[in-house]
């Protein structure tokens, strides 16, 4: 069994390098999601080429007001990685005209992506309906909604398109979180810290506390095998990516 990261923000940290280099010496996957198109060409030289840190192309929705979308640069990056994130929609104390704006990059990043085997990190804060359908519009095959906070009835609708739920210490610690996490199947879990945006025993959630998370998962779930259900949920999706990858190859081949 590996340790899964799924959704971190190592940008964000004081010291970057300190925590990939974490990463790295411990064998940790993690997902390190961007903001924006542009920052993830800016890190790609520097971030872009490690063996369990992989650099995730992304477009955050609560950033609309400050920077559009580029969609020329989200392009031309497009075939650097298998990782799009974070993205999505943020409908949290939104008027309506970033509403739109929001959806319209939304569907514009997914028709992007569509047919390209991508997995993606999703945002769906107040949004999940429309984060949903916009997915299931563009035949999005792969995708895992970050640190959901939705309805209960809407996770059914959501693992029925396939689609996993990356989990964190802050939803263990709300009466809400622990809620959602009892009503997804443990078989569409994987884990995430959100880190530098969680804090454990009064400082920012770091790679050493991961061990430690994992074990209070366990007794949340009454188990001692969370990180097993986790690492198999993983490596599944990574193959059902590359399945889906080489028939798209092979049917362009042919």
């Amino acid at each position: 069994m590996a340790f899964i990261d799924f959704h971190v923000h190592i940008d964000f940290y004081d010291n970057p390098w300190k925590i990939i280099n974490a990463y790295e010496d411990r064998g940790i996957y993690a997902l390190f999601v961007t903001n924006l198109p542009e920052i993830y060409e800016k890190h790609l030289a520097n971030y872009g080429n490690f063996k369990y840190v992989k650099l995730a192309l992304g477009y955050h929705p609560e950033i609309i007001s400050e920077y559009p979308l580029n969609e020329e640069c989200f392009y031309k990056n497009l075939r650097y990685t298998n990782y799009i994130g974070e993205v999505g929609l943020d409908f949290t104390g939104c008027n309506e005209l970033d509403k739109k704006k929001q959806v319209q990059y939304f569907k514009s990043i997914c028709e992007i992506v569509k047919g390209k085997s991508k997995i993606l990190s999703i945002h769906s804060r107040k949004a999940e309906n429309i984060v949903l359908q916009i997915l299931k519009d563009n035949d999005i095959e792969f995708a895992v909604f970050h640190w959901y906070s939705g309805s209960i009835s809407l996770i059914k609708s959501i693992i029925d398109n396939g689609y996993y739920f990356s989990v964190n210490y802050g939803m263990l610690n709300s009466k809400s979180g622990r809620n959602i996490l009892s009503h997804i199947p443990k078989n569409k879990i994987l884990f995430e810290t959100d880190g530098p945006f969680i804090r454990k025993d009064k400082k920012v959630v770091s790679p050493d506390d991961i061990p430690q998370i994992y074990k209070e998962f366990n007794e949340f779930y009454g188990i001692n095998d969370f990180g097993d259900i986790v690492y198999y949920n993983f490596k599944k999706l990574l193959h059902d990516r590359m399945i889906k990858e080489t028939k798209s190859k092979f049917l362009i081949e042919n």
